[in-house]
């Protein structure tokens, strides 16, 4: 194979990277393996063996710190990947080889020199019992280890129960001092078995619940009948507990406090090893203020609701985690959206933490504030946006309003997904073949805490029942992703926001697209993190002039919020925001890009407005003479080229256009505002000093005491030249092409690394001399 063509080829490049990379690992060149495998890392949909792949070049060359961040972004990608746990167990840190140990066990497919190095880790690690069982056939079968030397009892509970002793086998390739460990079959030919339930001196410790095989779905030839009063029963509302004392007595809390709208209340102990927990709980149904359900062992979500779905033969239900705040009237209005249209099936609320419900950002998980803060949000939604609904390919178990009919169609939530994940996605997409609808309430707003139930082990959770919903629903991920894409939630979330002015002290940074909306973003990104400046707000306006944006950097709030600057309404809302908002300044980037009604609008607020250039283009049209060229921006006053743009001809009427509207937006400025030294000098040189604001930013270079020019002189044998692209520029990539090729023609074997993206990454490599990192991210540069 030849690689190098490869690497040339844009659609099998990623495929040469990979190769080279390991190529030169195996060959101990760990400088040039991790330089490919980082522009692996660099290119679109890096995956957990590429990042693998960079760890283990920067671990050989000595670098452990780099190493472990890669690997942990490798597990974090796919934490059921055997190869990338085969790592984390051999030089991972100590919560990774954990980590790394039970996916291992957990694999049905892991080699038994592994599966023995993860079950000695978790054993010395505290762990009393492990199984490896799945079906096989008629059969369910596997291994199982415990700790000590006694036998073991096996509970099966089918048709009837039954006891078996399990002698330990001493030849077992898992046994090991003080760890006794043994193969087991159990015949299921009725496909009766409910659990298998593993006993240590009369102590249940284990607990094992085999998948349910594939059920036949029937799909629904006619329309529901729409949810009515006829549907007699309480609501009743499930709450499967299991750790966390603290989330799950605030929930608790906020349904006592009226939250629950008198619903029925079911509380399930899933098995809880906090004793803490367990005696609240206790406390709390002796006191009647709701029913208690005590698993013996812990059977995970969807069992512990199954067994509170029992005690519910009518009425809707509802769905909520241990961790949620439910403000009061919340479970009220869901069930309002849920009877407000026929066919309704399950009703979702916004959430801070509710995948694609979240706010103010969907699919994150936004911080959860106080039990008041939540409930000001929720108070806003229902202002915003009533008891609209909105559909969705599938509801969301964190807080899942079901009603009756739609249950007694779909039956119980599926238990093939184990202890957690997606038995939610499969209940609602039933629910979608039976007729039924998934709606988000956006008038409805429930706190979330998230990730508390399983920590570490949530990822490879998802990623192992992701696979099994995949192969049962093949067509939910592009519905899924189809609904991401087109947001339908963004105008109800934008309207949420338009009630709720951001409350710090912040600057507007007014920007355009294009050039002018990079700088600003970057400009408002580095401001974020400057200690005792607040976050900037970043107001984008379109290409076509027709609606701008508003933003927050690093993905803070706003996040949906827009304005139309087509219609008088639009442009008085977007005043009445920037009014309600505690801005300082506002900073207009190219304001020649920007619509009049805009920055009327923005002049109207009566702040200090700052014009920042980075470049002049903003200001000047730039159609140099055909002879002469700029004297540079040293020169005292505006060079001939410049007097030309600031001094059109009467025959150049855009040119005469522009520059007056440049002196109206001018005249009204209260400042200039260079972003680097060179415009910092043309500015004051071109506009005068006292126009030109003396708060610089800080990538503002001194300018040295005199030029230094000094030739690329080369001082030891390998040495490269570092050239930064913070963003991809033509004329940037004609001048790398060009040195490569000067240091070619010299016989310099020096070579040159780009910190960064080019417009054309692989031309730019033409040489031979030339690498391209790809595009390198702000905090990464002092790293590299």
């Amino acid at each position: 194979m030849n690689v190098n063509a490869l690497f040339f080829d844009p659609g099998r490049h990623c495929e040469a990277l990979a190769l080279l990379a390991g190529g030169h690992l195996n060959q101990g060149e760990f400088a040039l393996a991790f330089q490919y495998a980082d522009r692996r890392c660099r290119q679109s949909n890096p995956g957990a063996h590429d990042y693998l792949l960079r760890a283990e070049a920067s671990r050989r060359a000595g670098h452990e710190d780099v190493a472990a961040l890669d690997l942990a972004r490798a597990m974090e990608i796919d934490p059921t990947d055997r190869l990338v746990n085969h790592i984390a167990l051999l030089w991972g840190a100590p919560e990774q080889k954990l980590a790394a140990a039970r996916a291992l066990v957990a694999d049905e497919t892991s080699g038994m020199d592994a599966l023995r190095h993860a079950v000695a880790l978790l054993f010395e690690n505290g762990a009393r019992t492990l199984f490896g069982l799945r079906r096989q056939g008629e059969m369910t079968a596997g291994w199982v280890a415990w700790a000590g030397a006694a036998p073991m009892i096996l509970r099966v509970q089918a048709a009837g129960t039954q006891d078996c002793r399990i002698a330990p086998d001493s030849q077992h390739a898992l046994a090991g001092a003080n760890l006794s460990c043994a193969d087991i079959a159990v015949e299921d030919n009725d496909r009766a078995l409910r659990r298998l339930d593993f006993l240590l001196d009369g102590i249940l410790v284990e607990s094992f619940s085999p998948p349910s095989p594939l059920r036949q779905r029937h799909i629904a030839r006619h329309a529901p009948a729409p949810h009515s009063s006829a549907d007699a029963g309480p609501l009743s509302i499930i709450v499967p507990v299991y750790e966390d004392f603290e989330a799950t007595r605030a929930c608790l809390d906020a349904l006592f406090a009226g939250g629950s709208d008198g619903a029925r209340l079911i509380v399930v102990d899933d098995a809880s090893p906090n004793p803490r927990l367990r005696a609240y709980l206790d406390l709390q149904a002796a006191a009647r203020k709701f029913l208690l359900i005590r698993n013996e062992v812990n059977l995970g979500f969807a069992a512990s609701v199954n067994k509170a779905l029992a005690q519910c033969s009518s009425g809707d239900i509802v769905l909520l985690n241990a961790d949620t705040l439910p403000p009061p009237s919340s479970i009220g209005r869901l069930a309002a959206v849920a009877r407000s249209a026929p066919g309704i099936g399950t009703v979702t609320p916004l959430s801070n933490n509710g995948e694609i419900t979240s706010f103010p950002t969907p699919n994150v998980a936004n911080p959860l504030g106080s039990p008041e803060e939540v409930a000001r949000l929720d108070a806003l939604a229902h202002r915003a946006n009533g008891a609209a609904a909105v559909d969705l390919p599938n509801g969301i178990g964190f807080c899942l309003y079901v009603t009756r009919a739609c249950l007694d169609a779909v039956g119980p939530l599926p238990e093939i997904y184990a202890r957690g994940y997606f038995e939610d996605v499969e209940f609602c997409l039933r629910a979608r073949e039976q007729g039924f609808r998934n709606v988000c309430a956006v008038g409805v707003y429930v706190g979330h805490a998230g990730a508390r139930s399983f920590g570490a082990e949530k990822k490879r959770l998802v990623m192992r029942n992701l696979a099994t919903l995949e192969s049962r629903f093949p067509s939910h991920s592009l519905e899924a992703a189809a609904f991401d894409h087109a947001d339908p939630l963004k105008t109800f979330r934008g309207a949420i926001e338009a009630l709720a002015p951001i409350e710090r002290e912040a600057a507007l940074l007014v920007c355009g697209e294009g050039a002018s909306g990079f700088l600003a973003r970057e400009e408002a990104q580095r401001r974020t993190n400057v200690e005792g400046e607040a976050a900037p707000l970043i107001c984008a306006c379109t290409l076509a002039g027709d609606r701008v944006f508003l933003r927050g950097p690093n993905e803070a709030p706003p996040h949906s919020l827009s304005f139309s600057l087509h219609t008088a309404t639009g442009i008085a809302a977007l005043r009445a925001y920037l009014g309600a908002t505690k801005l300082r300044r506002i900073e207009i980037f190219d304001p020649l890009s920007l619509p009049d009604a805009l920055l009327t609008a923005l002049f109207a607020l009566d702040l200090p407005v700052e014009l920042v250039c980075a470049d002049l283009e903003w200001a000047f049209s730039l159609r140099l003479p055909k002879e002469g060229a700029c004297l540079g921006p040293e020169a005292p006053g505006p060079c001939a080229s410049c007097s030309g743009a600031l001094a059109p001809s009467a025959k150049d009427e855009i040119s005469a256009r522009r520059l007056e509207r440049w002196r109206s937006i001018l005249s009204r400025a209260d400042s200039i505002r260079p972003l680097d030294r060179i415009s910092d000098v043309f500015a004051r040189n071109v506009f005068g000093a006292d126009l030109v604001s003396e708060r610089i930013s800080p990538q503002v270079l001194d300018a040295p005491a005199e030029p230094i020019v000094e030739p690329l002189i080369r001082k030891t044998p390998g040495d490269a030249l570092a050239i930064v692209t913070p963003m991809p520029c033509a004329l940037a990539d004609r001048l790398i092409v060009s040195l490569g090729r000067l240091l070619l023609q010299r016989g310099d074997p020096a070579r040159i690394i780009v910190l960064g993206a080019c417009v054309n990454d692989l031309a730019v490599m033409g040489p031979g001399n030339v690498f391209v990192a790809g595009k390198v991210e702000n905090e990464e540069y002092e790293r590299l």
